[in-house]
């Protein structure tokens, strides 16, 4: 569904241009990874500044053509909406006092989930084009971050010096020591909120380098740019697309580009604390220590969240509301434990919150994992590592690369069938779909 149909042909002119400059995508993406730690206050809560910011340009690519909605996801979204909003009024009807503000993030989010941007396959590449630029200077800046706190430059959060910090997102560890009564801190490249969130991206921008094919030398950049954040995040990300590109006749040669990224990632594990540090949060989840980046994201938010969800019949099946398990998690001194989906959605929407809400997102995700395999490792990060269903970057990063942006293999050559400037699909003479 597009707004071509309504519009004139100026309009019409400016959605042909928007398919082979994709303006609004490139700024849509640029938002997100450079603006998301700004924050305006609403009252006691924050607004993400890429929240507005990506509604406003959502609905200046729908009216000029360059955005449209895809029917099929449409419906998972309005789905999720119906479960959240169905929910929410059984809870008000029970007496329970559910989170508004939570319940509108959840319209304002996901609105990306149901559409695509109408783009050429030049476009396409102009847009991987610069995430990939824009991930270069990240992992440069990584890399600066660690190595000047090897020099003896103390750190310091550098995006406080030109933004007061009452405009920046709390509640993230932005920058916090490699590991205990350690002078040294983990990178998060100063734009991004967490050391996990610059981790992840950078993991996005290997995978997707190594299934398009790209030169070693980017591989080898963005990866060495992924360990001083020391966060899995990335690797959770990378690792699932390297298996599948390993299974893949078309794929598998491409993996040769990480053979000079493992060399420098050696000698900077064996030149940095990093390498021992990594070994360590590699045995986080034995030993019974609750303690850990790893219990904490993995094991007690379930262990914390999931029994009470379904303690009591008359919340079992409709929930506790929206916003109210980081509630319970802060009433029980759990402050600490985050609320990935699954056991988040269960408590505040319970059983039909599963669903209507978590089915939803899974089908989605899947749906595009089927084509574009190098996503599953963000499938996984989305619907199980992070708390992500109201945060906003983690939420763009999973829809944008899963669905938003055109899916268009003939980048790299590997299918005949090319999509046009204009729209159209057309193939080689003598080639039969």
């Amino acid at each position: 569904m597009t707004a071509q149909a309504i519009l004139p042909a100026t309009a019409q002119a400016t959605a042909r241009a928007g398919r082979r400059g994709a303006p609004l995508t490139i700024a849509l993406l640029v938002c997100q990874l450079l603006l998301q730690r700004i924050a305006v206050p609403l009252g006691e809560d924050q607004v993400p500044v890429t929240l507005p910011v990506s509604l406003a340009l959502l609905a200046a690519g729908f009216v000029t053509g360059e955005f449209r909605v895809r029917p099929g996801a449409a419906r998972g979204v309005l789905v999720l909406w119906g479960t959240a909003f169905s929910c929410t009024l059984v809870a008000v009807a029970s007496g329970l006092v559910p989170s508004l503000f939570s319940l509108l993030l959840v319209v304002a989010i996901y609105p990306v989930a149901g559409m695509t941007a109408d783009l050429s396959a030049s476009a396409v590449r102009r847009v991987e084009n610069v995430f990939f630029g824009i991930m270069v200077v990240a992992a440069a800046v990584s890399l600066v971050q660690l190595l000047i706190q090897v020099a003896g430059v103390p750190y310091e959060d550098y995006l406080l010096r030109v933004v007061p910090v009452d405009l920046l997102q709390q509640g993230f560890n932005t920058g916090d020591p490699i590991a205990y009564g350690e002078s040294l801190y983990r990178s998060n490249g100063v734009l991004f909120l967490e050391p996990s969130f610059v981790s992840a991206y950078l993991g996005l921008a290997t995978a997707l380098a190594l299934y398009r094919g790209r030169s070693a030398l980017l591989v080898s950049v963005l990866l060495a740019g992924m360990l001083p954040p020391l966060a899995g995040s990335g690797f959770v990300v990378l690792l699932p697309a390297v298996l599948v590109m390993a299974f893949s006749t078309k794929r598998r040669r491409n993996l040769l580009a990480l053979a000079p990224a493992l060399v420098i990632a050696l000698v900077v594990a064996l030149t940095t604390p990093l390498g021992e540090r990594y070994v360590a949060r590699s045995d986080e989840g034995g030993g019974g220590n609750t303690n850990t980046s790893t219990s904490l994201r993995l094991l007690l938010p379930y262990e914390s969240l999931l029994p009470p969800s379904v303690a009591d019949v008359g919340t079992a099946f409709t929930g506790h509301g929206a916003g109210s398990a980081e509630d319970y998690l802060r009433e029980n001194g759990l402050s600490s434990v985050t609320a990935p989906l699954l056991p988040k959605v269960a408590y505040e929407y319970g059983i039909l919150g599963v669903v209507g809400i978590v089915g939803a997102l899974v089908a989605l995700l899947a749906a595009a994992a089927v084509r574009r395999p190098w996503i599953v490792g963000v499938a996984v990060l989305f619907l199980y590592v992070n708390a992500s269903f109201l945060q906003n970057t983690l939420v763009m990063m999973a829809f944008f690369w899963a669905s938003f942006l055109p899916y268009d293999d003939d980048l790299d050559g590997l299918h005949p069938v090319t999509r046009a400037d204009d729209g159209a699909y057309r193939q080689p003479p003598g080639v039969s779909r």
